[in-house]
Formats: structure tokens, sequence, C-alpha cells
């Protein structure tokens, strides 16, 4: 088994633990082992803001719609079609079928739910402009939602399948932001077993994740992922095969192990776009 290292990569990192080969996982557990640097203030989508939260975000959670990273059009996910209605409303014809990961059924009182909770900003949802361009959401039917904008907001698609993840209404009201970092409930590829704040994070393949979804069917049956802050350690946990996979090490570090056998170096684009403003 090749050991894996990517320095820039985020949303291909995510594409690769949805649709590698099982081989790329430990043969005898079928368990991919993860490093990394900072460990997360919160594994609640909507209370940490580190680049390890996205990735959990679309892991654990299903969005209204979702980006195909390689078209950048955007396909049904929780929703089966949407439309705008005018320039601050658009409508959601919602899935059917889908139960969270507790065996809740998915409808419009999770969306209802989500959208009016995280845009309400008493809540304190540590990125506000990811949430703060909602008016409201209301329930049509059970499986019709109307959302509205504060003001035209063309962008809302993008949004809705980038960073807003939908949370089953009972099992959230009932447990709070603390609650869903320790025991984080979707609809998601992957469950959360085991969350050990500031140690470890575990996940299991979801076995009845709906077949529909544009994400595809998780390919590895366990990702464990460890926090370790040195860089040092995390090369020496890769190297003695204890990881197969680190991120974010030094370029000088990288090019190091890209000479050494056994160790796959890959670079990819990240989700950050810079640019100089004049």
């Amino acid at each position: 088994m090749g050991k894996k290292f990517s320095w820039v990569c985020l949303i291909a990192f995510f594409a690769f633990i949805l649709m590698a080969p099982a081989a790329h996982a430990g043969k005898a557990n079928d368990t991919l082992n993860i490093l990394h640097t900072v460990e997360l203030s919160s594994v609640d989508n909507y209370f940490n803001t580190d680049r390890w939260g996205v990735v959990l975000c679309h892991l654990l959670w299903d969005s209204l719609l979702y980006r195909d990273l390689k078209t950048g059009e955007y396909k049904p996910n929780l929703a089966t079609s949407w439309k705008f209605v005018d320039g601050k409303t658009m409508e959601f014809d919602l899935r059917q079928g889908v139960k969270f990961h507790n065996g809740d059924e998915f409808d419009a009182d999770d969306v209802v739910y989500t959208l009016n909770w995280v845009s309400d900003p008493k809540n304190g949802v540590k990125t506000q402009n990811n949430v703060n361009w909602i008016e409201k959401c209301e329930k049509l039917e059970k499986y019709k939602v109307r959302l509205r904008t504060k003001k035209n907001f063309p962008a809302a698609p993008e949004y809705i399948a980038a960073v807003i993840a939908i949370y089953p209404h009972k099992y959230s009201a009932k447990v709070g932001p603390d609650g869903m970092a320790i025991k984080p409930v979707g609809t998601g590829p992957y469950k959360g077993v085991e969350v050990i704040p500031g140690k470890s994070i575990t996940l299991v393949k979801n076995e009845n994740y709906f077949a529909a979804s544009p994400k595809g069917k998780p390919s590895i049956g366990k990702l464990h992922i460890r926090f370790i802050s040195e860089v040092n350690t995390q090369i020496a946990e890769l190297m003695s095969g204890r990881a197969d996979w680190i991120w974010r090490v030094p370029q000088d570090q990288a090019e190091k192990m890209a000479k050494m056998p056994k160790i796959t170096v890959e670079n990819s684009d990240t989700m950050r776009v810079f640019f100089p403003a004049f």
C-alpha cells in the first residue's frame, strides 16, 4: 500500500475518500489513518472554521444541492429540484426516503429548522457570512420548502451546496451544538462513531447512504483522524506505517519525501483564490 501525502489539497481529498478503491485503505482493517495538524474547535459544522471542518461537513452531512467538482454544475442532493421564484425567493422539492444516521426521516421540518436556526445571529454560528443572507425558510409541504433571502442573492446555490449542512431537527434541538460536536448526526456517506476532543475523530461508512446522492457511495470502511501538531512527528508516523495520509506539510519537506520509497506526494488545487487588488 503506497502512503499518500498532499500539502495543498482539500476538495480532491474529499473526492478521494468517496471514490478511491478500498485498496487505498489498510487491507487488514479497511481503515484510512489520517493526520491533521490543528485540532477542530468543534466537529459541529457551524461551530468551526477549519478546512477539516469543511471536509467533515461533506462526509457527515448533506446539503440540499451538490456542486460537481469537475463541471461546476449544481446537482440535486437532499433537494431533487429547485428554482428561483424571484430574485429573493427559492423553492426546493425535497428527496423522499432519506434517513439520518439515528433513523429519523428527513423532510421539510429539518430544512426549515436548520436554515432558520443557523441564520439567527443569537445562535452564534461561527462564520456569519455563510448564513447571514438568509431571511427565513418556510415549509410548504412535507417535502417542499421556500427560502427567502434578505436581498437579491444569486450566490445562494453556491453557499447552499458548499457549507450549509442539514441537521435532524429533533436531535439537534435536543442536544444543541455541544451534543452535535460529540455525537454528530447527519445523512452523509459517513457516520461519526467516536469523537475524542483534541485527539481523534472516527467515522465509518454509512451502509444505508441513499443511492441517488451525487457524492457516490463511500469506498473506505473506516476513517480514523488524529490531531498531531508537530510536522516531524507526522512524517515519522507516515514512514512507520501508523498513518496513511498527511497534508499541509512545508514544501521543502514534501520535496524530500517525494524521493522516498513507498511515499507518494500529490499536489492539488485548493478552494481558495488569491489575487492582488490595486
